[in-house]
């Protein structure tokens, strides 16, 4: 999984200004290093928390499909690399799980947290 804080360009320049070096502004590198956490010193950290705070900066996250669930609309959605899909429904307590063509492969009704696991295994290994 890789994190990286996304900031315009507007916002890079701005914090190229804000932080020296030796009295000079940092390289536009410097900055870009920080933000995609391939530095992690004292003034990356800095540099990520201006960002956020300062800098209408946004922290994005590259996961694997099937790793995570979208939330939306009271549904949790998981989309899989096979093309099956994982619907779980917050308010009714019901999932379904589709395969890669759209048919219904499994249906669930109360689903508990303890089960989500082998819900997630069973879409992941549909072909």
């Amino acid at each position: 999984m890789n994190k990286y804080i996304s900031v315009n360009k507007e916002g890079i320049k701005a914090l190229q200004r804000t932080f020296k070096v030796n009295g000079k502004e940092i390289c536009e590198r410097c900055v870009k290093n920080a933000l995609a956490y391939r530095t992690n010193n004292e003034l990356a950290r800095k540099i990520r928390f201006a960002a956020i705070k300062h800098h209408g900066g946004c922290t994005y996250y590259n996961i694997p499909e099937g790793e995570f669930f979208f939330d939306s609309d009271s549904c949790w959605h998981a989309v899989y690399p096979n093309g099956a899909e994982v619907y779980l429904d917050k308010q009714t307590g019901e999932g379904v799980v589709y395969g890669p063509k759209g048919n219904v492969v499994a249906k669930y009704a109360n689903v508990l947290l303890s089960q989500i696991d082998d819900i997630k295994e069973q879409a992941a290994a549909l072909r």
